[in-house]
Protein backbone atom coordinates (compact mmCIF):
# COMPACT_ATOMS: atom_id res chain seq x y z
CA UNK A 1 0.00 0.00 0.00
CA UNK A 2 2.78 2.22 1.22
CA UNK A 3 4.37 1.67 -2.65
CA UNK A 4 1.30 2.52 -3.99
CA UNK A 5 0.89 5.97 -2.36
CA UNK A 6 4.72 6.99 -3.17
CA UNK A 7 3.86 6.18 -6.46
CA UNK A 8 0.62 7.81 -7.33
CA UNK A 9 2.23 11.20 -5.24
CA UNK A 10 5.53 10.69 -7.79
CA UNK A 11 3.04 10.76 -10.69
CA UNK A 12 0.71 13.45 -9.57
CA UNK A 13 4.15 15.62 -8.95
CA UNK A 14 5.38 14.46 -12.45
CA UNK A 15 1.86 15.35 -14.18
CA UNK A 16 1.59 18.64 -12.35
CA UNK A 17 5.04 19.84 -13.13
CA UNK A 18 4.75 18.67 -16.74
CA UNK A 19 1.55 20.77 -16.54
CA UNK A 20 3.00 23.80 -15.58
CA UNK A 21 5.95 23.37 -17.70
CA UNK A 22 3.52 24.19 -20.38
CA UNK A 23 1.58 26.73 -19.69
CA UNK A 24 4.15 28.44 -17.14
CA UNK A 25 7.84 28.91 -16.87
CA UNK A 26 8.93 27.40 -13.98
CA UNK A 27 12.61 27.90 -11.68
CA UNK A 28 12.73 24.42 -9.74
CA UNK A 29 16.17 26.08 -8.13
CA UNK A 30 13.69 27.51 -5.75
CA UNK A 31 12.78 25.13 -3.76
CA UNK A 32 15.08 23.81 -0.70
CA UNK A 33 15.52 20.50 0.72
CA UNK A 34 13.32 20.63 3.20
CA UNK A 35 10.11 20.68 0.50
CA UNK A 36 11.56 17.86 -1.22
CA UNK A 37 11.43 15.85 2.54
CA UNK A 38 8.24 16.59 3.05
CA UNK A 39 6.81 15.96 -0.13
CA UNK A 40 8.51 12.55 0.27
CA UNK A 41 8.74 11.38 3.25
CA UNK A 42 5.52 10.00 4.87
CA UNK A 43 4.30 12.61 7.81
CA UNK A 44 3.16 8.76 9.79
CA UNK A 45 6.09 6.60 9.80
CA UNK A 46 7.97 6.03 13.31
CA UNK A 47 11.85 7.61 11.97
CA UNK A 48 9.48 10.86 10.73
CA UNK A 49 7.81 11.28 14.33
CA UNK A 50 10.96 11.01 15.78
CA UNK A 51 12.56 13.82 13.03
CA UNK A 52 9.71 15.82 13.75
CA UNK A 53 10.42 15.76 17.58
CA UNK A 54 13.71 16.30 17.63
CA UNK A 55 13.41 19.28 15.06
CA UNK A 56 10.80 20.72 17.45
CA UNK A 57 13.55 19.78 20.48
CA UNK A 58 16.16 21.66 18.58
CA UNK A 59 14.57 24.96 18.07
CA UNK A 60 13.60 24.85 21.55
CA UNK A 61 17.29 25.10 22.27
CA UNK A 62 17.56 27.74 19.90
CA UNK A 63 15.23 29.72 20.96
CA UNK A 64 16.47 29.10 24.61
CA UNK A 65 19.67 30.35 23.95
CA UNK A 66 18.81 33.37 21.83
CA UNK A 67 16.87 34.39 25.38
CA UNK A 68 19.79 33.37 27.57
CA UNK A 69 22.11 35.61 25.37
CA UNK A 70 18.93 38.39 24.89
CA UNK A 71 19.08 38.98 21.46
CA UNK A 72 15.35 38.03 21.97
CA UNK A 73 12.98 39.20 24.55
CA UNK A 74 11.00 37.20 26.73
CA UNK A 75 7.54 38.39 25.39
CA UNK A 76 8.89 37.05 21.65
CA UNK A 77 10.63 33.67 23.57
CA UNK A 78 7.04 32.64 25.51
CA UNK A 79 5.44 33.81 21.61
CA UNK A 80 8.02 31.18 20.34
CA UNK A 81 7.43 28.69 22.73
CA UNK A 82 3.87 28.66 22.40
CA UNK A 83 3.85 27.84 19.13
CA UNK A 84 6.29 25.09 19.73
CA UNK A 85 3.81 23.46 22.42
CA UNK A 86 1.39 23.58 20.52
CA UNK A 87 3.35 21.87 17.20
CA UNK A 88 4.35 19.68 19.95
CA UNK A 89 0.81 18.50 21.05
CA UNK A 90 -0.09 17.97 17.38
CA UNK A 91 2.66 15.36 16.94
CA UNK A 92 1.56 13.64 20.33
CA UNK A 93 -1.80 13.20 18.92
CA UNK A 94 0.01 11.77 15.91
CA UNK A 95 2.09 9.68 17.73
CA UNK A 96 -0.74 8.38 19.65
CA UNK A 97 -2.78 7.51 16.48
CA UNK A 98 0.47 5.84 15.13
CA UNK A 99 0.41 1.93 15.00
CA UNK A 100 3.78 0.82 15.71
CA UNK A 101 5.26 -2.60 14.56
CA UNK A 102 6.40 -5.41 16.81
CA UNK A 103 9.89 -4.20 15.70
CA UNK A 104 9.35 -0.79 16.95
CA UNK A 105 9.26 -1.64 20.71
CA UNK A 106 11.89 0.97 21.60
CA UNK A 107 10.14 3.64 19.68
CA UNK A 108 6.85 2.51 21.46
CA UNK A 109 8.60 2.45 24.41
CA UNK A 110 10.53 5.87 23.75
CA UNK A 111 7.06 7.70 23.62
CA UNK A 112 4.42 6.12 25.85
CA UNK A 113 7.35 5.07 28.59
CA UNK A 114 8.98 8.59 28.08
CA UNK A 115 7.98 11.53 25.75
CA UNK A 116 4.35 11.32 26.37
CA UNK A 117 4.44 10.29 29.89
CA UNK A 118 6.15 13.07 31.44
CA UNK A 119 6.62 17.15 30.54
CA UNK A 120 8.92 18.39 28.28
CA UNK A 121 10.96 20.79 28.49
CA UNK A 122 8.97 23.10 26.50
CA UNK A 123 6.03 22.44 28.92
CA UNK A 124 7.96 22.58 31.94
CA UNK A 125 9.41 26.31 30.76
CA UNK A 126 5.89 27.60 30.16
CA UNK A 127 4.47 26.14 33.39
CA UNK A 128 7.23 27.87 35.14
CA UNK A 129 6.64 31.30 33.05
CA UNK A 130 2.73 30.63 34.42
CA UNK A 131 3.37 30.42 38.08
CA UNK A 132 5.77 33.36 38.46
CA UNK A 133 2.95 35.53 36.73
Amino acid sequence: MRNYKIALVTFLMFFSLCHAAETTSMNLSDFNNTERVQINQDASTTEALKSRFEAIQSTFKTQQHLFSTKQISESKYLKHLKKLRKKELKLFKAVKRHEFGADEMTDYNFWHQGVLKFPTQIEQELLQYASNQ
